[in-house]
């Protein structure tokens, strides 16, 4: 007899954009509720991103109002805020209530103050206490990664009360519960204990004989890349976080550094491509505008000291006229050296393979990998050069400033990351257009600078 499988495949997100369309445009909204009270919020998220702004709301105010919170924690912001203008205070403290302390800081966090203060005042006591609290925390950091929800016992108490204290943290809707953690009266950490060691143990067994003391605790300022760095390195699932008297105040898991990992990679990306923060799915013309003009008019400015030193030179390319049929390969060489090095190095220091106390090592390998890779062009130039014209001196003064162009580049381009890391800004800024405009205006004075002074005396 056939299995029947547990779960259905995940299915394609076009096909279900046409099926859902279909739904709406013929009316036939049974159907569609039907559709959707059988998807997974995070599919059904997904599919509001591909659908026009009349249809996204449908397909939101038509699912099941027990998923709605979910579907919402799984959008992107500016379709969250989008979502929230819609809907009422009293609506909105209903989601509130059933998402995760996390997820909820982040949710209240896109409200305009008056909305948020509106709906603070109408939350319960004990969820606005900790709604606040959360509040304070940088958006960045662990304390704002962490969710309050967790699981504790005293040293005093036994497996019997630590399982007791497991089964009223279910009922009360919490989730992913991984360790118990285990407090003295002032909240202080002393360890934790795994679910399966409670299994085992017998319920009058004390904690404290199955106490774990060799975790990794994270405090509460910790910035979210480390934090990211820290799960990733040891393997965690979950770990506690601490305020600076070592007092528990909240926990971690893997799912929040899974869209950590996915946010700082999203950041990196935007830096590199000149585009800063803004989102893939950005559906605001003026927003999108403001996020990647001011890389454009960095770049076009510095280009227009790339326009300066050629003028300089005009003397000397009209002498050599040669000189000038390059300019292009030796911008293009430098760029990309100066973006393949700083790419390395960005790379390095967000997964923590490279650390800012070995900068002139790392600096020092990136051009001597340079340099070499600098010769074998330079060797080509010079044979294309000669065969091309018939002069060495002129092949001769063109390579040798590849050389020192690619060089420089390397030199700009692995230096700069740990630069801005020590002044605690993000590395990923010098991959972008920055380290590409400030290598096309240093190489191509070096180069004329180079050739003029063995061509033309």
């Amino acid at each position: 007899m056939e299995e029947t499988p547990l779960k259905a495949p995940v299915p394609n997100i076009e096909d279900l954009r046409t099926v859902i369309t279909d739904y709406l445009h013929e009316e036939r909204f049974d159907q569609a509720r039907t559709l959707l009270f059988t998807m997974h919020p995070a599919e059904i998220a997904a599919l509001m991103t591909v659908l026009g702004s009349y249809e996204r709301h449908l397909v939101f105010d038509m699912t099941p109002e027990e998923m709605q919170h979910g579907v919402l924690s799984e959008l992107e912001e500016g379709d969250q805020e989008r979502l929230l203008e819609r809907l009422s205070d009293e609506r909105i403290l209903e989601i509130l209530h059933k998402l995760e302390s996390d997820d909820a800081t982040d949710i209240i966090a896109l409200l305009d103050e008056t909305t948020r203060a509106r709906i603070l005042r109408a939350a319960e006591k004990e969820e606005r206490e900790e709604l606040e609290a959360l509040l304070k925390y940088e958006e960045d950091t662990a304390g704002g990664l962490m969710a309050v929800e967790l699981v504790t016992v005293f040293e005093h108490q036994t497996v019997g009360d630590a399982i007791e204290r497991i089964r009223m943290a279910r009922e009360r809707g919490i989730e992913s519960i991984h360790y118990v953690y285990v407090i003295d009266h002032g909240k202080v950490l002393k360890g934790r204990i795994s679910l399966l060691d409670l299994m085992l143990a017998p319920r009058t067994q004390p904690v404290m004989e199955l106490l774990d003391r060799e975790m990794i605790v994270i405090e509460r300022d910790t910035d979210q890349e480390e934090v990211a760095q820290i799960f990733q390195r040891y393997d965690l699932i979950s770990a506690p976080v601490v305020d600076d008297q070592h007092c528990l105040i909240g926990r971690i898991t893997v799912d929040d550094i899974v869209d950590v990992m996915h946010e700082e990679a999203e950041e990196d990306i935007g830096f590199i491509a000149g585009t800063g923060e803004e989102p893939v799915m950005e559906r605001n013309l003026m927003r999108a505008t403001r996020a990647r003009l001011p890389w454009l008019v960095i770049a076009f400015i510095g280009e227009l000291f790339g326009a300066v030193v050629v003028s300089r030179f005009e003397q000397s390319l009209a002498t050599v006229l040669m000189i000038a049929f390059f300019i292009p390969v030796i911008i293009a060489v430098a760029g990309n050296v100066g973006i393949q090095s700083s790419t390395i190095v960005v790379r390095g220091l967000a997964t923590g393979e490279i650390h800012t106390g070995r900068v002139f090592s790392r600096v020092g390998r990136e051009v001597l990998v340079a340099s070499m890779n600098g010769l074998i062009l330079a060797l080509i130039l010079l044979v294309v050069v000669f065969f091309w014209k018939g002069v060495w001196l002129t092949g001769l003064a063109i390579s040798l400033s590849l050389i020192s162009v690619v060089i420089v580049s390397a030199l700009v381009g692995s230096f700069t990351p740990f630069m801005l890391k020590r002044l605690d800004q993000d590395p990923a800024l010098a991959a972008g257009p920055f380290i590409t405009m400030t290598n096309d205006v240093v190489g191509l004075t070096l180069y004329l600078l180079i050739t003029s002074a063995m061509l033309t005396g």
